[in-house]
């Protein structure tokens, strides 16, 4: 959802609740931060979603 807005010529997002109700926040906030500013594809944000959320459980 966020890439293809970004993908469409949007300059930004607003997704509270999808981000602070995502079972690990921080990543997705991260992960969003990466598609938004450095341009990533959602394959990549969704990856490194999955690998940040793995280090905010411990």
């Amino acid at each position: 959802m966020c890439w293809r807005a970004i993908d469409q010529g949007a300059s930004g997002v607003d997704m509270g609740r999808n981000i602070f109700q995502s079972s690990a926040p921080l990543a997705m906030l991260k992960a969003v931060k990466k598609v938004v500013h450095e341009n990533w594809n959602a394959r990549d944000a969704f990856q490194f979603w999955q690998e940040e959320k793995q280090g905010e459980a411990k």
